[in-house]
């Protein structure tokens, strides 16, 4: 049987702040995997937008009007520790995420650059999360909507017209 890492692997901090956009956005979730996390509040980021390459990712935007809702949490070593494995990230590089900072905050980008729509049992973990933090869902919904077009258009391979 598998438990949960108590003690962090590494102690250089008592707490930082983890910007959260997708499904580390949903308090349950969150209660579960980093039980120390503490939900600090909601921001709007310029410049950077949300993607969907199966699971959700941030990119930087052309458009540096563009916004990004997030959530930010306060977060201890043990906490940062599960998000790492959550997130597949890996110091070597080779990991599903890299580790970046946003407006100062630590986060997770994606390694991967297709976009794909999410399964919708996770897109509505995330759309918990953001009535968690009280954050305008039209932005969750674009960057579906927009990743089932992106697909939609990868897969038509003859070129043909939706009717």
């Amino acid at each position: 049987m598998f438990t949960k890492m108590t003690t962090p692997l590494y102690k250089d901090y008592d707490k930082r702040l983890y910007l959260a956009y997708g499904s580390n956005l949903n308090k349950g979730q969150m209660a579960y995997r980093c039980p120390t996390a503490r939900p600090v509040g909601a921001a709007m980021i310029y410049g950077w937008e949300l993607v969907f390459r199966g699971v959700a990712d941030i990119v930087k935007s052309k458009d540096p009007n563009m916004l990004l809702p997030v959530g930010i949490w306060e977060i201890e070593p043990g906490d940062e520790y599960e998000l790492d494995l959550y997130e597949g990230y890996r110091k070597s590089g080779r990991g599903l995420y890299d580790k970046i900072k946003v407006s100062g905050i630590m986060t997770y980008q994606m390694t991967r650059r297709e976009i794909a729509r999410p399964a919708t049992s996770y897109f509505n973990t995330i759309l918990q999360g953001y009535h968690d933090f009280g954050l305008d869902t039209s932005y969750l919904y674009d960057a579906a909507g927009w990743a089932a077009h992106e697909e939609n258009e990868r897969n038509n391979v003859f070129g043909l017209e939706a009717v």
